[in-house]
């Protein structure tokens, strides 16, 4: 549990090595450990993982942890517990470690048949290791160091913890992890080590009491050692300062005066400063994965996300969740769906957050680790309550998308600091509320379909295209990645709302891929290898689309003299003008429009896209509206005069083009974009199952399969859905009564913001 839910949606480097413990540590940050996870079998495979966080100092009571344990076993029947507990708790002094609480729970576990996913906290550092080394405090691009101290998410304080590119940090975080780790896995309740919780640059998440931190504040890390470490990286990535001033238009002398950008303004240095920050959080979960396996090499490896990339920033976090899925044996995410206040977190876009992790993980199986148990608390602000229906349509939303484990955050109403109040499944007192009989519910019936959902995956036949440096590039241009995180969302939005799968994918996956139609969000950064391969997809019989600025810059983050770049505009028959920049889509509320504005000036406060192909539509325009020079494609949209989108077949497929920042259009509620790129999808697949106001998704098995039927409206619905004709009964498992099916169409009543699910067979 980090601060992603409270705050964001929320020297020498090198060539210096010590042993401690049998460990080689060396003290460059770029190479934590060249280590990866161990290569012994998984444990075989288990029932769906269902439990709770339960163990977070003072919480609970020694005095209810036994019985709530009992509770949680054999009245709820969850089968794993989640313990969150950290280094400054655990290691108050040098070299002296008290697991005896860790040891307490355990041991209940042990009797009840519980399993343990360990948490794997260093982000809370011991108190003597900073007095004895305060030159290893995180520092912000202000050069403000960031003294450890209490936080909401664990009042034991050490947060945020100190810098990992500091030799005497890693040695004693090295110690710490493998002296947890040799006492936890001698108990038979040990399953997992969440190797990370919610990975990002820890102080990215500051916590102020009365205003918003700077960009600047949320920056790290400044220090020495972090600076160094990158200019070691850039050494090896250039390997001479000259092509380091070529790429960045500098004049340095030598590595050692290289400084790492601090403010708005360049574009390369930034990109360059946050690939960095990211290969370094990879390579702390590296660090982490080494040290739990040096003392324990039987037990699963997991991590889980708080942000998901694609769909949230990463330049402050630092993490791309594609990597870190790699180090780790099973990934996770963390799910805080009535997180926000009115109105909360739209359900499509949980939904996103469950197919990017899955898309991370690849083959690998993925949880959601931590899902909302109760309200949120930050001090005096509480959100929105979760409700059953909110339990029941998360943890089958979790099911649909793929996921084969669910924990929830919390166990028990957290006891002080600004999460106090918050999060628990039951009360306080520990006694049952209705999301916690509504948790137990779905648990039973989970459990009773596992012959169908073991080895179910999504097969998904569009894909969402993502490139790490297209949004570091549009954070080094606007100090934020909302143009493209917004139209990641959009696109997203109307495929959810179509009824499709989806995968997000970076360019390494769209050689070869499955895939019948492949979406570009706001792919600023044209690379020749790209361009190439999304070339051939769309020879190769691929619809592909494309927005307004795909390939304006090139690797060097230079403006492309041709855009689209790489013969590409030779290819797909287009090529950019000069664009309009757009105040309404900079704007949280619409501009009013000058009454005597002149008709040329309209363009910047309300141009709009008039589409003909393949389907009549009017789409607001956002960010950007774009005019193109059209060659051999066909004009298929228009702004007054102005020639704004183009369709173009090559090869077997086709590619379209629009000149707006389409995503990000759809999800500022542009309802026309929706029908628009539903038309362009059913082009070339259909949905196995689809409705029009409820969104039906389909779990297949190999004698039964089951129906979940999501209602994401603030109203009860109504719909009848077409079933495979192969189902000839269905039954509601919560109701355990059949319902009507005839002529393969079943006809179904979900409650808002709900979910009914149906075994068919």
């Amino acid at each position: 549990m980090g601060s992603s839910r409270r705050t964001f949606l929320r020297a020498t480097a090198g060539g210096i090595t010590a042993s401690w413990g049998g460990l080689h540590i060396v003290a460059g940050p770029t190479d934590f450990s060249n280590s990866t996870p161990s290569e012994e079998p998984a444990p075989q495979s288990q029932p769906f993982v269902y439990g709770t966080a339960f163990y977070r100092p003072p919480n609970p009571p020694a005095s209810m942890r036994r019985q709530m344990l009992k509770t949680i076993a054999q009245q709820y029947k969850f089968n794993i517990i989640r313990i969150y507990s950290s280094w400054v708790y655990h290691n108050r002094e040098p070299d002296r470690f008290t697991f005896d609480e860790l040891e307490e729970v355990m041991g209940y576990c042990d009797e009840f048949g519980l399993r343990v996913l360990m948490g794997i906290i260093t982000e809370d550092a011991p108190y003597w290791l900073e007095a004895a080394h305060p030159e290893t405090r995180y520092v912000d691009a202000d050069d403000q160091a960031f003294h450890l101290g209490g936080s909401g998410n664990n009042v034991s304080g050490g947060w945020p913890g100190l810098c990992l590119d500091w030799e005497p940090v890693r040695e004693a975080a090295a110690k710490f992890i493998q002296e947890m780790a040799k006492t936890v896995s001698k108990h038979p309740s040990m399953y997992a080590y969440d190797c990370w919780n919610e990975p990002h640059m820890e102080p990215s998440g500051t916590h102020r009491f009365a205003f918003a931190p700077t960009v600047e504040e949320r920056l790290f890390c400044y220090c020495p050692r972090t600076i160094a470490a990158f200019q070691q990286w850039l050494a090896q990535h250039y390997g001479t300062v000259e092509r380091v001033n070529a790429a960045w238009v500098r004049s340095y002398p030598d590595w050692k005066v290289i400084d790492p950008p601090r403010r708005k303004g360049t574009y390369a240095d930034w990109v360059d400063w946050r690939r960095y920050i990211i290969e370094r959080s990879t390579n702390e979960l590296r660090f982490r994965v080494h040290n739990v396996r040096a003392a324990d090499p039987h037990h699963i490896l997991e991590s889980h996300a708080g942000w998901q990339v694609a769909v949230e920033p990463m330049a402050f976090s630092g993490v791309n969740t594609w990597r870190l899925a790699e180090v780790v044996e099973t990934w996770g995410l963390s799910n805080f769906p009535r997180w926000q206040p009115i109105p909360t977190m739209p359900i499509y876009l949980g939904a996103a957050r469950l197919e990017i992790t899955r898309s991370n993980a690849g083959h690998k199986p993925f949880w959601m680790t931590e899902l909302q148990g109760g309200q949120g608390s930050n001090g005096l602000f509480q959100s929105p309550h979760m409700r059953p229906q909110d339990i029941r349509l998360w943890n089958w939303m979790a099911v649909a998308c793929g996921a084969k484990g669910l924990l929830y955050w919390a166990y028990q109403a957290e006891a002080t600091g600004t999460e106090a109040t918050g999060f628990g499944l039951v009360a306080r007192d520990g006694s049952p509320t209705e999301r916690v009989l509504e948790a137990a519910e779905d648990n039973r019936l989970i459990q009773a379909q596992w012959d169908i959902i073991e080895g179910y995956r999504p097969k998904a036949e569009i894909a969402i295209l993502f490139d790490q440096d297209n949004p570091l590039l549009t954070f080094a241009m606007a100090g934020n990645e909302d143009p493209s995180t917004e139209s990641f969302r959009g696109y997203y939005k109307a495929l959810w709302n179509s009824d499709y799968w989806v995968d997000f994918i970076e360019p390494t996956s769209i050689s070869g891929a499955p895939y019948k139609l492949i979406i570009a969000p706001w792919h600023l950064m044209g690379k020749a290898d790209t361009c190439a391969a999304l070339r051939h997809f769309v020879e190769s019989g691929g619809t592909l689309i494309l927005e307004s600025a795909f390939g304006r810059f090139d690797e060097r983050c230079f403006y492309n003299p041709v855009v689209p770049p790489y013969g590409l505009a030779e290819a797909f028959g287009y090529r950019e003008k000069e664009s309009f920049f757009l105040e309404t889509g900079m704007e949280a509320q619409p501009l009013s429009v000058p009454p005597h504005l002149p008709a040329s000036e309209r363009i910047y406060l309300e141009a709009s896209l008039e589409i003909s192909d393949p389907l009549p539509a009017r789409v607001k325009a956002y960010t950007y509206l774009t005019p193109i020079e059209v060659s051999s494609a066909t004009p298929i949209a228009h702004y007054q005069n102005l020639t704004v989108g183009a369709r173009k077949k090559l090869g077997k497929g086709q590619a379209y083009y629009f000149g707006t920042n389409l995503g990000a259009s759809i999800a500022a509620g542009e309802d026309a974009g929706i029908e628009l790129v539903r038309a362009i999808a059913r082009e070339v697949a259909k949905p196995p199952v689809t409705a029009d106001k409820l969104r039906p998704r389909l779990v297949t098995g190999n004698r039964r399969s089951l129906l979940m039927v999501f209602n994401d409206t603030a109203e009860d619905q109504t719909a009848n859905i077409g079933i495979p004709k192969q189902y000839h009964r269905a039954t509601d498992i919560y109701l355990d009564q059949e319902a009507l099916l005839e002529q393969s169409t079943l006809r179904v009543t979900v409650p808002f913001e709900s979910a009914s699910v149906f075994l068919l067979e």
